[in-house]
């Protein structure tokens, strides 16, 4: 499944027009069609694609992607880590809240702040709140991870330094996956709730809490670990948005940046571990389900 993955997803990135030596010559004028043919001999792209492929493959194979990933990797991790943990952390209380105060104003006023979260456009919203809090009111920075002065802070200083300038780039990537996930576990509560396992235990006279939070609620989450199985690929480019925006340099940025300079080496290896990531969230899901569900370890349901 990788190979065919890697394979389609090579040949389809050569498809486009220009390469990597058309990008770095357009930044120098004097630059000659011979040293553009020198950059193409050492990219490899003077050889047949499929050539390209192999000697792409072969350093896969030796886990070489490069040294740009060994800053942006774990910068992008911890941007999209905190945010999904938020994302659905907040979703299953919003969701829970909704669906069991169904048609008050609470459950309108939540479903209201899910739809209009879903509805903006995250890279609007992202400069709004930085225009708001950054440029206006000077509560938040607005770019980088770090102060200029960062490195005379004590521990703590540089730790809650760091806080403040975390705060609006996963809150614009909690923000983007708030709403739908929301909405997805409300819809399953509500569903839930009107089962007849929910209506007998109330009629065995159990607690209210003890109904909703250890019958309904265990039940209505687990379509989530599939949800969750699919969230994890976005660990590496989930934040592409709020790190172009930021100015952040994750690997959400640099695969925006590599996009635009053709620099395919660095392309395929993003593409190569979101693959990787992809295909472990799923087993990550299946093994999960199994794990929740009594009647598929058993195999009851097919």
């Amino acid at each position: 499944m990788l190979i065919g993955i890697s394979l389609i997803s090579f040949f389809i990135m050569h498809l486009a027009p220009g390469d990597i030596t058309s990008s770095e010559a357009a930044f120098n004028p004097k630059a000659s069609e011979e040293s553009r043919q020198k950059l193409r001999e050492l990219y490899n792209l003077d050889k047949p694609v499929i050539t390209q492929y192999g000697l792409w493959l072969k350093r896969m194979v030796e886990l070489d992607f490069g040294n740009s990933f060994q800053e942006s990797l774990p910068i992008t991790l911890l941007i999209n880590l905190i945010g999904i943990f938020l994302i659905f952390s907040v979703s299953i209380v919003l969701g829970t809240i909704s669906a069991v105060k169904q048609n008050s104003i609470v459950d309108k006023s939540i479903t209201f702040f899910i739809f209009v979260a879903f509805a903006i456009p995250g890279f609007w919203l992202a400069l709004l709140l930085m225009y708001w809090t950054g440029v206006v009111n000077q509560w938040l920075p607005i770019s980088g991870l770090h102060s200029l002065d960062y490195k005379s802070f004590s521990e703590i200083g540089q730790f809650f330094d760091l806080l403040k300038h975390l705060i609006l780039p996963v809150s614009i990537s909690m923000l983007s996956g708030l709403a739908g996930i929301s909405l997805y576990v409300r819809n399953g509560m509500l569903d839930v709730l009107h089962q007849d396992f929910i209506t007998t235990a109330r009629s065995k006279g159990l607690n209210e809490k003890n109904v909703i939070f250890t019958h309904a609620l265990k039940n209505a989450i687990l379509p989530l670990i599939t949800i969750v199985g699919l969230s994890i690929p976005g660990l590496i480019g989930g934040s592409v948005i709020a790190e172009s925006i930021f100015a952040i340099p994750g690997m959400g940025k640099l695969f925006y940046d590599s996009v635009l300079m053709r620099d395919f080496p660095v392309i395929m290896g993003i593409l190569t571990i979101g693959s990787v990531l992809t295909l472990i969230g799923t087993l990550i899901a299946d093994i999960g389900y199994a794990w929740a569900d009594p009647r598929i370890r058993k195999g009851l349901v097919k």
